[in-house]
């Protein structure tokens, strides 16, 4: 089960109690900034890390067969949101006889609040100056996959402070296109089942309180043990695409 560390009890625990089916996730949207089009609203990198480590939580709780009931308090960039493969916001009704035992809060805690539930937090994110990439497109603009910003956050663990430099953003979009090529060659051999050794490390760095940092190391051995059949690293590597979002399948049939 996946635990999480709250930053009002200061402990790490599993984000539902025993025998719970549902997870209430509550998002804290930072506030946006206006750029572009009139009318239209941006988020910063920095703005976008909170929403990240929601969709994490929840692609996570989904694969270990929790109901998620995701709602935000504000308006989230929808055109970030989507270039990340950040999910949108869901009203599903839980499921008959389900028992919402628990509010999980992502964002930061404001002053004076009192809220019943649990408060995970993501730690501060330092930009480019110069130039500037503040913002997605600044990304984009600079012949990178806005993906690879998503794979340079969870290049560090969600409570970690990080600095986004463009060689941090450069190296993770190359990490991003070698792995989808990889992957893409994998796909041409026969199929194998997961790599069952692999995947249990993985799944547990990301069960103990997402640390997504190990998880990508731990991929990166499975991507040059030669001796895991390569369909079985393309199995695994597909399996927990499922959470890191990072379009792995990408390249397949395109090389």
């Amino acid at each position: 089960m996946l635990c999480l560390y709250d930053t009002v009890t200061e402990r790490t625990e599993p984000i539902v109690p025993p025998g719970s089916r549902v997870l209430r996730m509550r998002v804290h949207v930072p506030g946006h900034d206006p750029r572009g089009e009139a009318g239209r609203r941006s988020a910063r990198l920095d703005e976008l890390r909170p929403l990240l480590l929601a969709d994490l939580v929840r692609r996570t709780a989904e694969r270990q067969r929790l109901h998620v009931l995701a709602v935000h308090d504000g308006e989230p960039p929808r055109d970030e949101t989507l270039a990340l493969n950040i999910r949108p916001q869901e009203h599903p009704p839980p499921p008959a006889g389900a028992d919402v035992r628990i509010d999980l809060h992502v964002g930061a805690v404001a002053p004076g609040i009192v809220s019943p539930g649990r408060w995970t937090r993501t730690g501060r994110v330092g930009l480019p100056g110069e130039p500037d990439a503040s913002y997605l497109s600044d990304v984009s603009d600079a012949g990178l996959d806005p993906l690879a910003v998503r794979l340079a956050f969870l290049e560090h663990r969600y409570r970690r402070p990080v600095e986004l430099t463009w060689d941090h953003l450069r190296a993770a979009d190359e990490t991003l296109r070698r792995w989808r090529r990889r992957v893409a060659e994998w796909a041409e051999s026969p199929s194998r089942p997961i790599d069952e050794g692999h995947a249990a490390r993985i799944q547990a760095a990301l069960d103990d309180d997402l640390d997504t940092s190990l998880a990508l190391r731990l991929l990166a051995d499975l991507a040059d043990a030669e001796p895991v059949p390569p369909g079985a690293r393309f199995e695994t590597f597909l399996h927990f695409d499922h959470i890191l979002g990072l379009d792995l399948p990408a390249d397949i049939g395109k090389i």
